[in-house]
Parts: C-alpha cells; sequence; structure tokens
C-alpha cells in the first residue's frame, strides 16, 4: 500500500503522534518510520486520495501534533512513496 508522508523530524523528537488518525474515511493510522537521526511521520494513503476538507484538516491536525513539541518539517499534502522502506531509503 502507499505510504502518505506528513513531515520529518528528529529520531529524537518528544512528541512524534504515534498513533493518532490522520487522512482517509476512517481515518489512517498514523505511526513512525524511523531511520538514522531522522522519522517520517506517515500513514497508509487511501486509493481516492483527494484534497478534500476532511484530509486538509487532518494533515494539519499530524503536523500541528508533532510541531507543538519541537521541529517537523512539513511535506505539502499528498506527498507519497511507495511504502515504508522507500520512505526510509
Amino acid at each position: 500500500m502507499t505510504t502518505y508522508i506528513y513531515g520529518i523530524a528528529s529520531r529524537e523528537h518528544p512528541a512524534l503522534p504515534d498513533g493518532m488518525g490522520g487522512i482517509g474515511e476512517p481515518a489512517r493510522h498514523v505511526r513512525i518510520v524511523r531511520e538514522g537521526d531522522l522519522a517520517a511521520i506517515v500513514s497508509d494513503a487511501p486509493d481516492d486520495l483527494r484534497p478534500k476538507r476532511h484530509d486538509l484538516l487532518a494533515h494539519q491536525s499530524v503536523l500541528a501534533e508533532a510541531g507543538a513539541a519541537g521541529a517537523v518539517l512539513p511535506m505539502r499534502f499528498g506527498s507519497l512513496a511507495p511504502d515504508d522502506p522507500s520512505v526510509a531509503a
């Protein structure tokens, strides 16, 4: 399944939102992909991803939650990778 990328942060970031809901109906489970000193905030991407209000707000919510406690490099809405190993690479 395609991986949706919300943002990139330090591996030691104190408040990465692992386990919260993200984009999609129903909301996809947000998880963290770690590689080296970095961590990507990701979820599975729905097959019919479009810039709907619900998904735009979910994208922003995940970034706000992560950014509340430290620096996060936000990715634009719709940033995709083929899978988690591709994100880690």
